[in-house]
C-alpha cells in the first residue's frame, strides 16, 4: 500500500465544498483509506493506493485532473508520497501487514 499527502492552499470553506462535490462522483468502494483534513489555510488530503505504480498513474493521469477541473479544485501546492508501514482504522488493521508491504 502506498500513501500520499496532498496540500491545497486557499479558503478552506470553498475548497471543502469543491472537494465534497468532486468526491460525490467517486465510487465509495474505491476510497479504501482516505482522509480529508480542514487546515486553517486550506485543505490536506491523505489518500492510499495499492502500490506506488497505481499512485503514479493516478497522480499523472488525466481523469483525476479533469475531475478536479470540473469542480474548480486547483492543483495541489504539494504532493508527497510514502510506502505504508502500518494502518489502523478504529483500532483494527484494515489489511494485513504483509499486504501493505506487497504493494510498496
Amino acid at each position: 500500500m502506498h500513501a500520499s499527502v496532498w496540500r491545497f492552499r486557499g479558503d478552506p470553506d470553498d475548497l471543502l465544498r469543491r472537494y465534497d462535490a468532486m468526491v460525490a462522483e467517486i465510487p465509495a468502494a474505491s476510497m479504501r483509506l482516505h482522509l480529508c483534513l480542514r487546515a486553517s489555510d486550506g485543505m490536506v488530503l491523505v489518500d492510499t493506493c495499492p502500490s506506488r505504480a497505481v499512485f503514479e498513474e493516478f497522480l499523472n493521469g488525466e481523469p483525476f485532473r479533469l475531475l478536479r477541473d470540473r469542480h474548480g479544485l486547483p492543483a495541489p501546492e504539494r504532493v508527497e508520497d510514502f510506502p505504508v508501514h502500518a494502518a489502523f482504522v478504529e483500532g483494527a488493521r484494515p489489511v494485513p501487514m504483509s499486504h501493505l508491504r506487497d504493494g510498496a
